[in-house]
């Protein structure tokens, strides 16, 4: 390919590098054009719970003060890892309609109590599942930061500062019945 006298290195031709960097990338968009890859699970924004998974995790917890969008991470995390779990909790919300607090709950449970306490498991730790195949769904919300979140943050969590932890820590305070 030449270029024509005159033209050469002025900005107003086009040059052999342009060319080949504009087929190169009209290629390159052309191949990848559709073919985008699915966001992943967790990117996605979390989906709340219906209603009666919430009330079941209240039930089961004693907490009325649950997030929603934890419950249906939870629920989402269920229905992905244990399917088998998570098609007894339609029969486990209606026992808690009945229960009065969460260990008559438990009592109750009859065979889906492995299931109530993976639940509850699920909402202490933030996680569903075990191992690799493990699916976290919170960590600074799980419901055993709690006890010591006036204080003590969850590690990998900065409070502030360097050597913050040389201050003294506040007081204690009932943040959470």
């Amino acid at each position: 390919m030449s270029v024509p006298e005159g033209l050469e290195g002025s900005g107003q031709g086009l040059t052999r590098r342009t060319f080949l960097l504009a087929v190169g990338s009209a290629s390159l968009l052309a191949a990848c054009s559709g073919k985008a890859p699915a966001p992943a699970a967790s990117a996605a924004p979390a989906k709340q719970a219906d209603g009666r998974f919430l009330q079941l995790s209240q039930a089961l917890t004693g907490k009325n003060d649950l997030d929603p969008a934890t419950a249906g991470r939870i629920e989402a995390a269920f229905a992905k890892l244990h399917p088998e779990m998570h098609a007894q909790f339609p029969a486990l919300a209606a026992k808690a309609q009945q229960a009065q607090g969460p260990e008559a709950l438990l009592q109750v449970a009859g065979d889906a109590r492995p299931t109530a306490l993976a639940i509850i498991t699920a909402w202490y730790t933030g996680s569903v599942g075990k191992g690799p195949q493990a699916i976290t769904v919170s960590y600074r919300d799980a419901l055993m930061q709690r006890p010591v979140d006036d204080g003590l943050f969850p590690p990998t969590y900065a409070q502030g500062g360097p050597a913050w932890w040389t201050a003294e820590p506040p007081a204690a305070v009932r943040a959470h019945g």
